[in-house]
Order: C-alpha cells, then structure tokens, then sequence
C-alpha cells in the first residue's frame, strides 16, 4: 500500500429542498416542551447556573452570550437560537461558535437533564441531521475563500496545498459545499505509510490528531479492573467503561493499553487501518451526540487541549456514551485490537467503508467522520509490553499530547522499536 486513494466527495444538495421542513422542525421546539414540561425549567436552570459563572476564568464570555436567553429578552429564545445555528457555516476564527454555546449549557446539572429527555434527544438529533443538509448544500460555501487562505496556528498549523481541490484556481477551492472541504481528499504523496508498517507488531496513526494515553496498561486483571472501568488521571475521579464503549469485546481489552487520538477541525477526517488483520466484530452505536467538553477554551479555538493546569478528565467522563463506530480486529501479532471512532461536537454521521470478515491492511483506508469533533481510541489486549513514540517522542498523558499524521509511525510491540 503506497498512497492513499482518493476518495470522492459527497454530492452536495440545494438547500431550498430542505429550509421548509427545517424551520418547522424548528418550530416544533414549542411541542417537545409541552410533552415534558420539565424541559422549560431545567433549560432555565441551565441558564441560570451558567450564567452565575461570570467569576469563573472563561467563562464571563459565556455568560454574557446566555444572558439575554435568561432574561427573556425579545428575539432571545431558545427556538431563534437553532435557527441561527441552522444556517451557520463554520469560518476559521469561530470554527465551532454555536457548538460551543450549547456544549457549555448542556453540560450544566440542569442540561444534561435536558440534553438526556426523550423527546428533547429526539428532537435536537434531527436538528443537527438538517444543519448537516445546510453544510452539505451549495448554499454553505461563503467561509470557504477565508479558509483557503488559512495557515492554523504555530501548535496545530494548516495548509491547503497538502489537499486536492477540484478547482485550484478558484477562490472557493471549486467545493461545491462545505462538506466537500471538510472530507477533501489529501494530494498523492501526502501522509506517506510509516517505512516500517511490514514489520512484526508495528501500530500506525489511524488518523491526524493529538495522541495521548488514556491509560498505559501493565495491570493484572484483577479486582481493581473487575468493573472494567479505568479511572481517569486528574482529580474527578471519572472513569472510562470499556464495557460501554466496546460492547461485547470490552473485557478483552481490561489492563492494557488504552490511546485516544483527538482530532480538531482543521485535521483529515479520514480514518485509517492502524494495524493488519481480519475485521471480526464491528458496529455503529448511536450514543449521545452532545460532547462533556468543559474545559474547552472558546479563544483558541484549534488547541487540542486546554492549559496544562486544569483538570481534562471531564472530557472523557462519558466517553463511551457518545456515538461512535467500533471495530475488532484479529491479528496475527497483536492478538485482538478494537478501533472506536467517536463522534462529539454535533458530529452526525461516522461513515464505515469496511464489511466484517474483511482482510485489512496498516494504513488502508476505513471510513471518514462528518463535520465537528472527532476521536479516535485504540485498545489492545493486556499482557504485552508496548512501546507508543511519534518521530521519536514518547506518547504521554492527556496534559501533553504529541500531534502526528495519519498512517506515521506510532508503536510496536517490544523489543524496543528500531525506527
């Protein structure tokens, strides 16, 4: 396997088929309230809990954006604003503006109760299937010019040029949508395979991102494991349930290994093989679509992670909750090694391009995300020793984590690695 193969780009929709039944949707907020009157007081008590957080670093920005939602202010309902976000097409300084309002409100006690009512779940899941139409309409393609010109930031920079666009010389790239720009193709030659994917027990990326342990591994399985949960570093005392994530293989992985791969809106959302074998187990779980992001900083907007003295575990608290697609795969150096790739930030569709029972190949191509934010865990069964580098950089904690390329080098099974 040489370069990565070409993939082609969703066929983009006109929006004026979809904007009708949209805005009823919309519309339709009233009617989720009514069947569970309780909605309308936790989403004011949301409200008032974020916005009681003015004393807070960071969070006085957030406040005062929810404040005339509070206050009931004309114009400032929660149904004006899904509307806004319906139509909001993401541009470099705000990639994320609307995401980021509603993770911190739902995040709240009271809007998780929200977030977590049947008929609201129901309700803002077909919400974001239509703002996935808007993305993926001709309509969504005034940002795409500034994103041309885009170069990222000194930790997490960007370029077109790494990707094909259907028309170079055009201003907009040629996309035809946003989508199109999102899931755009890399130029041939880009994210070459690790040099020594043919080697015994040898793991690349799966994807582009920010590589941290979640857990090393090196335990027995033994009681402190019984319940499959690893307890997260930091102070929450949150967990992550294997269980949850990975149903039915869960156990098998109990003790070893655990990496998670974080990527941002700017990185290839395509996901690759990151070992060889036979895909036995796979499955899409739907999950929540709404993110425990909490530390997320709305300032820098494209840091994978927040300042190093504050406390990332909230990020994973339910981890294996989120929608996510998982697949098994059986090696013959590795034993068993599962691949969830899961969906957060709004993001509705995590696309599969493998059948069960497939041979794959290290690097070879497996499926893409939708737009938002994305991650990808790796888990590998206990019992053997790992060593996790990139470019010759141990792989860390979640405080430190170590960006790398789809397909790169990322560990092998002891003896030490020889790259």
């Amino acid at each position: 396997m040489t370069d990565i193969s070409t993939i082609p780009l969703p066929d983009p929709i006109s929006w004026d088929e979809k904007s009708a039944m949209a805005e009823l949707h919309i519309l339709g907020l009233d009617g989720v309230f009514l069947e569970n009157q309780l909605n309308l007081l936790w989403y004011l008590e949301a409200l008032a809990e974020v916005c009681s957080e003015t004393h807070i670093a960071r969070r006085e920005e957030l406040a005062t954006f929810w404040q005339p939602y509070l206050y009931r202010e004309p114009g400032y309902t929660l149904q004006s604003f899904f509307s806004e976000w319906l139509t909001y097409t993401p541009t470099p300084e705000k990639p994320g503006l609307y995401i980021e309002y509603w993770d911190y409100l739902v995040n709240t006690e009271a809007g998780l109760k929200l977030a977590n009512d049947g008929y609201f779940r129901g309700w803002f899941r077909q919400f974001l299937n239509f703002h996935g139409d808007w993305i993926n309409s001709t309509s969504s393609t005034d940002t795409l010019s500034a994103w041309m010109q885009y170069k990222g930031t000194d930790a997490h920079p960007f370029s077109i040029d790494d990707y094909q666009r259907p028309d170079p010389h055009s201003p907009q790239g040629g996309f035809q949508s946003f989508n199109q720009f999102f899931l755009r193709n890399l130029k041939p030659g880009e994210r070459p395979l690790c040099h020594c994917a043919n080697d015994e027990g040898v793991i690349v990326s799966p994807c582009d991102g920010g590589v941290f342990f979640l857990d090393k591994g090196g335990y027995e399985v033994n009681e402190s494991h019984a319940s499959n949960r690893y307890l997260l570093p930091g102070k929450s005392g949150d967990h992550f349930n294997l269980t949850e994530a990975i149903p039915g293989y869960g156990r098998c992985f109990v003790g070893g290994p655990l990496l998670d791969i974080l990527l941002w809106f700017t990185d290839y959302h395509h996901f690759h093989a990151p070992v060889s074998g036979t895909v036995i187990d796979q499955g899409l779980y739907e999950g929540s679509y709404n993110y425990d992001f909490d530390n997320f900083n709305p300032r820098h907007p494209y840091d994978p992670l927040p300042p190093k003295s504050s406390d990332q575990v909230g990020w994973y608290q339910k981890l294996g909750k989120h929608q996510r697609y998982v697949w098994v795969i059986k090696t013959p150096d590795l034993g068993l090694v599962a691949m969830v790739a899961i969906g957060f930030w709004g993001v509705g569709s995590i696309v599969n391009a493998i059948e069960t029972g497939a041979q794959i190949e290290r690097g070879e191509y497996m499926g893409h995300f939708g737009y938002g934010g994305s991650s990808i865990v790796l888990a590998f069964e206990p019992g053997r020793e790992y060593q996790f580098q990139v470019g010759g950089q141990p792989v860390s904690g979640p405080n430190n984590p170590t960006q790398m390329k789809v397909r790169g080098c990322l560990g092998k099974a002891l003896p030490p690695l020889k790259w």
